[in-house]
């Protein structure tokens, strides 16, 4: 009767739902694993995104598991992501990747508890197994009335027996599904709907009036308070990450923490302990990360690194530092990192001009170098290019001081009454950091697209060259010597207009 009951609901009532409707082990599987501790809506999109990386328990198995750990970023609960590959290898390599249509053997399986190997086998295999989890535990305890802790463990072991009882002899993938189904849509914690409860004629707590206040469990001990510092450690628009070895957040990459950290001076003896010389720059704000047992109550700060010598862990662009697995609990330190790895763009002022001065010295050196004579190189002072600068200013060229994490890596000089992009130079330090690029997109939209734009290019730049191309500067318009053995060209470039409003990012 109870079986009767609940199915005849779910097939009115089923939640559709992306990892439905398949009897493939190994997509059954990776759901089951992924909704441990998580909540159903958030791992619709995950499901999806990590069959289409992983297809198969071949391709898992295969991976390395730092992409693994990548694909599942946001998910939380990391251990599921390395027990997950860890399973996938034995299934390859034990079963010939064919999951076993057994219990036991399911339940042998790295990280695959009695819930999770109860829902494959019933789901994949038709197995009856009752697949305990918060749902049927609220469902079962509420309609056979148990009223005591169903954390004891003999209380669990009745609770799965009244499970197996009521659980019929086929449709028991269906059966597991609707137990859940009807525990999240209407036997729900705290005040059930009874009255929309299909199995409502038959329940002890209803009839006793008592569903609100089961299942009946200990309370639990509040996580432990831990303070946490947290130092984004830049150089030279890079920063600093290492992969954590700690069980919790274990081979996923993290910036550097300090624990119970009382002052910012542990923070920079931890610091000084990586080999890294770095000084304070700013504080970053605060955040706060729950976990299981704890709580990382977080302190952000910014330090900048003299060079990028460290004894372990490593400095990593921003693109890179995307690419990396980085746990759900460093979000706000990963935002503030990105903040520090995007190129600023800023208005030129009299405080600017001369580390802009300076950049500009020394990319101008840097691009010559081959072509020129040594002491002329040597007159492009950051003194002769301040007053060059102020030139450019004294024309109605625009000055802008391109940063990054603090830092002056360049200058970039519009002119707006001839449509031109003046003057882009990246210190050499700062250059393949993405600074160029996001200039020529700053000057690209600011100029008037409704006519062409020039640009100036050493002839021998391929870089540059490949960067204006880019972004459409293709039609070239006039080779011009710097001297007179001819050695030296630079070659102006044309971008068509693309017509008003148009502009290219």
């Amino acid at each position: 009767m109870f079986a009767s009951l609940l199915l005849s609901w779910y097939d009115a009532n089923h939640r559709v739902l992306p990892f439905r409707g398949t009897k493939d082990p190994y997509r059954i599987w990776v759901s089951e694993i992924m909704l441990q501790q998580t909540r159903t809506e958030t791992v619709a999109g995950y499901y999806t995104r990590f069959l289409d990386r992983f297809p198969d328990v071949f391709s898992l198995a295969d991976a390395p598991e730092e992409d693994v750990l990548k694909c599942w970023e946001g998910l939380g609960y990391y251990s599921r992501a390395r027990n997950l590959h860890k399973a996938a290898k034995v299934v390859a390599e034990k079963y010939e990747g064919k999951f076993p249509a057994d219990l036991e053997l399911l339940r042998a399986l790295p990280g695959v508890g009695d819930y999770t190997a109860a829902a494959v086998a019933s789901i994949a295999f038709d197995i009856p197994a009752p697949a305990m989890d918060g749902n049927l535990t609220r469902v079962l305890s509420r309609f056979h009335g148990v009223r005591e802790d169903v954390d004891i463990p003999a209380v669990k072991r009745r609770l799965a027996g009244l499970g197996r009882e009521d659980m019929p002899d086929t449709r028991c993938g269906d059966f597991n599904q609707a137990m859940m189904d009807l525990g999240a849509t209407v036997c729900t914690p705290g005040t059930p709907d009874c009255e929309a409860c299909p199995l409502r004629p038959l329940c002890d707590a209803y009839k006793a009036g008592d569903a609100e206040t089961l299942p009946i469990k200990a309370a639990a001990k509040p996580p432990k308070d831990v303070a946490m510092a947290v130092a984004l450690i830049t150089c030279r628009g890079r920063i600093w990450m290492t992969r954590r070895q700690e069980a919790l957040l274990k081979n996923l990459w993290v910036y550097q923490l300090t624990e119970n950290a009382e002052s910012g001076t542990d923070v920079e003896k931890a610091i000084k302990n990586l080999g890294i010389r770095a000084g304070y720059q700013s504080d970053l704000g605060k955040a706060r990360h729950v976990f299981t047992h704890r709580v990382w109550n977080m302190t952000l700060y910014h330090y900048e690194a003299e060079s990028a010598d460290c004894k372990e862990g490593r400095f990593v662009t921003l693109s890179e530092m995307n690419a990396l697995p980085i746990p759900t609990a460093m979000k706000a330190a990963k935002e503030q990192a990105v903040r520090l790895l995007t190129p600023e763009i800023l208005p030129m002022d009299e405080a600017l001009l001369p580390e802009v001065a300076a950049a500009y010295s020394a990319s101008w050196k840097k691009a010559h170098a081959a072509h020129c004579d040594p002491d002329f190189l040597e007159d492009h002072t950051p003194a002769y290019m301040e007053a060059k600068l102020r030139d450019y200013l004294s024309w109605g060229n625009e000055i802008y001081a391109l940063r990054l994490s603090g830092k002056t890596a360049g200058v970039l000089a519009i002119d707006r009454k001839h449509n031109e992009l003046a003057t882009l130079y990246i210190a050499p330090d700062w250059q393949g950091l993405g600074i160029g690029k996001a200039a020529v997109a700053f000057a690209v939209r600011e100029l008037d697209d409704t006519r062409a734009m020039k640009v100036t290019t050493l002839a021998k730049n391929e870089r540059a060259t490949r960067l204006y191309h880019s972004y459409g500067f293709r039609h070239k318009a006039k080779t011009r010597f710097l001297d007179r053995k001819q050695t030296l060209a630079e070659i102006d470039w044309l971008r068509s207009p693309t017509g008003k409003g148009k502009k290219t990012t």
